[in-house]
């Protein structure tokens, strides 16, 4: 079964002014794990990502999310596309991954629908990162443009908000990557939208722990298309045949295991396969007993 905490934006005290800091979920699904800073440890818990800067246009409000909870987001509204606004994480670790996903959940405001809006007025965002071995950023460091930073994509919102109409938020999943550094920012950019940012979460995929062909394989982050993983005999079994190999299976991008085990095991005398050829279990003998 998946279960997820709630991502929301929540204030912190921050030196020099610094607003807020972001709340990372998890996702406790056997194949998504979250990625968290520097100063929190692994576990089903609610974590944090700092928000090391916040420009002064983006403002930290309360609201109420799609149940009617108390959240803190952050929102813009300046028109003018020729100014750029950001908001950014602190250090995120990649803890091995070479590719992460990021879910952002977000509203935005339909340009027609505000009556003093600017021809200018922009209904999407864009989604940044940058890498590092440590955590570098400043408020002027990296630069504040696509180069240094990597751009993801340009967001564009499926709902937009009118009046009178349905109050709908945006959901979308982005993957970032290949990364190679110890660990990234995220940053966002606004340029001419009246929108709010309720939400992000950042996480990874990785296979899990399985048992095949008398071979198990431990859970595999995967960090090319298909990374190889190389797993051992299960108990009372063991590698036969002329030229004994352990056994390997794939791992996809995706999270999911790719075919079927190349193994050489099986079991040992005195044990037959059982459950689907994920275990060995001892013969009944004519005793009636295990031998």
């Amino acid at each position: 079964m998946r279960h997820s905490v709630k991502t929301t934006f929540s204030r912190t005290e921050i030196p020099r002014g610094f607003a807020c800091h972001i709340r990372s979920v998890l996702l406790t699904d056997k194949w998504l794990t979250v990625l968290e800073n520097s100063e929190c440890f692994l576990s089903n818990r609610t974590k944090y990502v700092h928000i090391l800067f916040s420009g002064p246009e983006w403002e930290e409000v309360s609201g109420l999310d799609e149940e009617n909870n108390s959240v803190r987001t952050y929102q813009i509204c300046q028109m003018d596309g020729a100014s750029s606004h950001w908001l950014r994480s602190g250090l995120i670790q990649r803890r091995g991954a070479s590719q992460v996903y990021v879910e952002l959940r977000f509203t935005m405001i339909e340009c027609s629908s505000i009556v003093t809006h600017h021809r200018s007025c922009k209904e999407t965002f864009n989604l940044y990162y940058y890498q590092a071995d440590s955590d570098e950023a400043t408020p002027t460091h990296p630069s504040w443009m696509e180069n240094p930073y990597t751009k993801v994509d340009t967001v564009a919102a499926d709902f937009l908000l009118r009046k009178g109409g349905e109050r709908k938020f945006n959901v979308k999943t982005l993957r970032l990557g290949p990364l190679s550094k110890r660990g990234f920012y995220l940053a966002f950019q606004a340029q001419g939208a009246c929108m709010a940012l309720l939400s992000a979460r950042v996480f990874f995929k990785k296979c899990p722990a399985l048992a095949s062909s008398l071979s198990f394989f431990p859970e595999t982050v995967p960090r090319t298309l298909v990374q190889e993983a190389q797993g051992v005999c299960v108990d009372n079994a063991a590698q036969q045949g002329p030229r004994p190999r352990p056994p390997k299976l794939f791992c996809g991008e995706d999270g999911q295991w790719v075919g079927q085990p190349t193994t050489s095991c099986g079991c040992l005398s005195g044990y037959e396969p059982t459950d689907g050829h994920t275990r060995c279990s001892g013969k009944r003998g004519l005793e009636g007993k295990r031998v």
